[in-house]
């Protein structure tokens, strides 16, 4: 179990807090800034305020959140851990892992046997997430340690021994089976 920093999350607040006031005094002086067209200043402040503002009320009600982060168990894996979290993600359901990284930001994308499966779980906005997600970064699961206790290559270590082991338990217990997940070989 991996439980949520309130550290990282108070500081995810105050960004959010500080972002929304600019983008607030942008929209209230946009007629004052020299050499840029106003109607170009307020629609960037209201995507401001706009994101922003949903990052601020994310951040409030995580902050409050008393379930954990992340859970790694026999079972799978159970993502808390963000916006768009996945929510319980079998064992037998992933394929693999892989880093991503955008804009310096590392994620752990989750590769999983039928990524739609997880896009049909969402609706609205995080749909569309989850939807452009696979679509341009190999998978509709990203998991990122912003919100965790731990670092990112905590993150990945943890998530990826646990993988090993329930290959490792199914292929004991089972050895003419074939095999569900994509097992690492003791060479990976």
């Amino acid at each position: 179990m991996i439980p949520l920093s309130k550290g990282k999350i108070i500081r995810l607040a105050l960004g959010a807090v500080v972002f929304v006031a600019l983008g607030i005094w942008l929209y209230l002086n946009a007629d004052h800034i020299p050499r840029r067209n106003p109607l170009y200043i307020k629609v960037v402040a209201v995507a401001c305020v706009s994101f922003f503002g949903l990052c601020g009320v994310y951040a409030s009600r995580k902050l409050f959140d008393p379930a954990p982060g992340l859970i790694i168990d026999a079972e799978g894996i159970v993502d808390n851990s963000s916006g768009i979290s996945a929510g319980r993600i079998p064992w037998s359901e992933i394929k693999g892992f892989k880093v991503t990284t955008i804009k310096r930001q590392r994620f752990l994308t989750i590769e999983v046997r039928d990524p739609d499966k997880y896009i049909r779980r969402t609706s609205g906005l995080k749909r569309h997430l989850a939807a452009m997600n696979t679509k341009y970064f190999g998978g509709p699961i990203h998991i990122t340690s912003n919100t965790l206790a731990i670092g990112f290559d905590e993150l990945v270590k943890s998530i990826t021994e646990a993988h090993a082991k329930h290959c490792r338990m199914r292929q004991a217990c089972c050895p003419g089976e074939p095999q569900i997940a994509e097992c690492p070989t003791a060479e990976s």
